[in-house]
């Protein structure tokens, strides 16, 4: 009978305990929870991508956005104090947008968030921890000190079985970064938003606790899409020989394809209609001096003639490309032949602006 009082005092005791401990936690301000949820957020530099990412364990595993990691380049991971790693993707569910990348130097270095457990409810306040617009992060003095490790709140507008919905201010440099609730749980990792202002999705923290536990193999096919406006610019008299809008995919940043369209503005024999092109890739360095070098061939296709002796042909062509960013320069070479034996170009110089929606898959 004694020993039951005693074990009865001694739970009730933990209980108090507990309870006492969970309400300290709600009355700690929200600058200081704010301060202890950021030390665990990381800065992600993937090639010309700046995205956000979240410590998850003791191992130094980091959650983030899979179309953050698609192009298959090494991450480089920054810490809030200023310490910079070399991180793995080392898993990835690209239909929840979702993937873990590895650095071990953060082991038992960075403590994680830990992962909500329970159902995500509507109306609970969030709060979104990240980057948005990094790239112009201490550009001036003015911008010191903001935009990277900072936070906004909102709540937990609608939650769907993949995604939750938020009108948290989240931004492209958010991507792959923490949503959290009041206890500092993370309730959804930042995926995507829509035009509008408010309305930004999350990938589910369930699709997060999945990829954690099973960490799939990657997919050898992986990597990003993008739109391009190509300005083509004959070389000798020609001069400015059209403006295009291409669609190009680039294969786990190595294997690039493109197709396109072209407004020719050359008066002359011949005027180029489309372009298609496959070409090889070797990406150099990180964020702001992120360049690459680009090999290929393909085909440019034309209109030769005028009136009713108008007839489509096409064209070898060979380019060399090097691009800085989202914008490239090509130099295309397309041998004479006998089917354009007319007044074109031999070379062209080809400006590729990119633009600044990006899908991934």
């Amino acid at each position: 009978m004694v020993a039951r009082i005693m074990g009865f005092i001694g739970f009730a005791l933990m209980f108090c305990g507990h309870a006492v401990a969970q309400q300290t936690a709600v009355q700690e301000s929200l600058p200081d929870r704010v301060e202890l949820w950021m030390q665990s957020v990381v800065l992600l530099i993937t090639g010309p991508g700046w995205c956000s990412g979240v410590v998850i364990d003791d191992q130094g595993t980091v959650a983030t956005a899979y179309h953050c990691v698609a192009t298959g380049l090494k991450s480089e991971v920054h810490t809030r104090d200023g310490r910079r790693y070399i991180a793995r993707t080392i898993a990835a569910k690209p239909n929840d947008d979702i993937a873990l990348i590895s650095v071990p130097e953060l082991a038992g270095k960075v403590a994680p968030l830990a992962l909500r457990e329970g159902p995500v409810r509507q109306g609970e306040t969030v709060y979104g921890l990240g980057h948005p617009f990094a790239p112009f992060a201490g550009r001036n003095d003015a911008m010191r000190g903001m935009l990277t490790w900072s936070v906004t709140e909102g709540i937990v507008s609608a939650v769907g079985p993949r995604l939750i919905q938020t009108d948290a201010a989240l931004n492209p440099g958010n991507s792959g970064g923490p949503v959290v609730d009041e206890a500092g749980r993370v309730i959804g990792i930042t995926s995507r938003k829509l035009g509008g202002d408010n309305v930004a999705f999350l990938s589910h923290v369930d699709n997060l606790e999945d990829l954690a536990k099973s960490r799939p193999k990657l997919d050898l096919i992986g990597g990003t899409v993008g739109l391009t406006v190509p300005l083509y610019i004959g070389a000798g008299p020609q001069g400015v020989a059209g403006l295009g809008l291409s669609l190009g995919t680039a294969i786990r940043d190595r294997v690039v394809l493109r197709a396109g369209i072209i407004a020719s503005s050359i008066e002359s024999n011949w005027r180029p209609s489309w372009e298609s092109t496959a070409g090889l890739k070797q990406t150099l360095g990180r964020g702001h001096f992120s360049m690459g070098f680009e090999v290929g061939a393909g085909f440019m296709g034309a209109d030769v003639g005028r009136g009713a002796e108008m007839q489509q042909v096409s064209d070898p062509l060979y380019y060399l490309r090097m691009h800085l960013g989202s914008t490239g320069v090509r130099l295309m070479t397309i041998p004479q032949g006998p089917a354009t034996a007319g007044d074109r170009p031999t070379t062209m110089i080809v400006f590729d602006f990119g633009l600044p929606t990006m899908a991934t898959y």
